[in-house]
């Protein structure tokens, strides 16, 4: 089975921003394994929230990138690291992913802007009958005040014909309090600006989501990958003045190529 640098694996759940271009990711870190050491680039676009729980969305451009040299590898949505444990079943690892904040120009007036963040994630990941299933959780280092988030995620690589695959997936993602206020929560300063009511979310599960992400191979190098997704904010996250609109469609394609 040839690997999958699908545009799917740039929804992440710690991009909130550019949501959850994430979940549907790689499909399997197994199948990367076999392939032994590779290098896939390419680009696309996607069309996302101006911030999650935004009712309006802009088109951003997709950097798509899936490379793997002895343990390191650097992947859309998963950033950069270190496979420290793998096995034909089981892999395990951590690396650097980045938490994007907002523009002030995307979200209410008055609430300002959040600045990006880098992150220390953990993972593991394990595939059985055909399916994926992987733990992972990214603490910010750079802004220790934006906290942590946990996703959980389930995907099932399958192929439709020899050149065309599809990997559905769904995934929830859960978050401490620290990250819920830095992305939901509205404290004095930001109330009296924008005229929203103060508000401090508590730790608990965010979101949702359910996505597919596709590949089709155009030639032994060069394909055509993307994804579509709609996930649904939960708690106290969808209960947020900022939240306009609890359930958000992300989509995005591009073309790659395997080097």
């Amino acid at each position: 089975m040839k690997r999958f640098p699908s545009a799917a694996g740039y929804f992440h759940p710690v991009l909130p921003a550019t949501i959850l271009i994430a979940t549907v990711a790689l499909p399997a870190q197994a199948v990367l394994a076999a392939e032994g050491d590779h290098l896939t680039f390419g680009l696309g676009a996607g069309i996302v929230p101006r911030y999650e729980g935004s009712d309006e969305h802009r088109v951003t451009a997709v950097p798509l990138i899936d490379a793997q040299y002895g343990l390191f590898f650097a992947r859309s949505g998963d950033g950069l690291g270190l496979k420290l444990l793998q096995t034909p079943q089981f892999t395990a690892g951590l690396g650097l992913n980045w938490m994007q904040g907002y523009d002030r120009d995307d979200v209410p007036d008055g609430i300002g802007k959040l600045s990006d963040a880098l992150g220390a994630r953990i993972f593991v990941s394990t595939h059985f009958s055909g399916a994926v299933a992987t733990l992972s959780a990214t603490q910010a280092v750079t802004k220790s005040e934006r906290g942590l988030i946990a996703n959980a995620r389930l995907s099932y690589p399958y192929d439709v014909t020899d050149r065309f695959k599809v990997v559905p997936s769904v995934a929830v993602n859960w978050a401490n309090a620290k990250y819920m206020n830095s992305y939901f929560g509205i404290d004095s300063e930001q109330a009296a600006r924008s005229g929203l009511s103060k508000y401090h979310p508590s730790a608990g599960f965010k979101d949702a989501s359910l996505r597919v992400g596709f590949n089709y191979e155009l030639s032994k190098n060069w394909n055509i990958t993307g994804a579509v997704g709609v996930s649904r904010l939960l708690g106290d996250a969808a209960d947020s003045p900022l939240v306009k609109r609890k359930t958000q469609v992300v989509g995005a394609i591009g073309v790659t190529y395997d080097f």
